[in-house]
């Protein structure tokens, strides 16, 4: 129940950081690549995730996108480090140790997402979410990171607007809850499953994190010409 309890703490500081990040930036965006703004829709350029490169995309493909996205080589990687702390932190203890114990860790973890995966896409065809991550248009690092971490839970509609990410905590919560059945029975609880879906919404933010700097990292490391 503390667990639990903490979880909920350190979510709700986390949001609450991310509000107080959506204030407006004092300097104008500058994106990667500049917008035409002769475009119609040059005047999207919003700060907050709304992203002026946005365009909307039918069920057919939302559906080509999610399926050639699944298997994105960081989401493997993101499920391998997963395991890894599972296993460092012998998490679930009944599965042992050394590499086959890994092993199991890291199928559960791929287990988990494609599960997620499966849940989202008619969540986000019903209630017309886009669930694609775009890049921030502030300058700021605090602006960047706050969009980063907001995208997880409030995202594009079909429309251009933005809404809150129903398919993630859908995905998140519901791929735990299916993910604990094959976990020992001691994990066959609600506060297992809260747990469980709390730490893949901060992973989803991780990786957010991750596509929204990654591109810097490269020039940084004169990868990116």
């Amino acid at each position: 129940m503390n667990r639990m309890i903490n979880r909920m703490i350190v979510m709700v500081l986390t949001v609450s950081g991310l509000l107080v990040a959506q204030q407006p930036a004092t300097q104008a965006p500058t994106p990667d690549k500049p917008a035409d703004t002769t475009s119609p829709d040059a005047s999207k350029a919003t700060s907050g995730p709304r992203s002026a490169q946005w365009k909307g995309l039918s069920v057919k493909e939302k559906l080509r996108y999610d399926w050639t996205h699944l298997f994105e080589v960081d989401n493997l990687v993101f499920a391998g480090i997963g395991a890894a702390f599972d296993q460092l932190r012998d998490r679930p203890g009944e599965w042992g140790e050394g590499w086959n114990a890994f092993g199991e860790r890291y199928a559960s973890h791929v287990g988990q997402y494609i599960i997620q995966r499966s849940i989202m896409f008619p969540v986000q065809a019903i209630d017309h979410e886009d669930t694609r991550y775009f890049r921030s248009t502030r300058r700021s690092f605090k602006g960047r990171l706050g969009d980063a971490f907001l995208h997880t839970i409030w995202r594009h509609n079909d429309s251009g607007g933005m809404m809150p990410a129903y398919s993630e905590f859908l995905g998140d919560y519901g791929a735990a809850a299916v993910s604990r059945l094959w976990w020992p029975q001691r994990f066959h609880n609600g506060t297992a499953i809260f747990v469980a879906g709390s730490d893949t919404i901060l992973v989803d933010a991780g990786i957010n994190v991750f596509h929204e700097f990654t591109p810097d990292i490269k020039r940084w490391l004169h990868l990116a010409h």
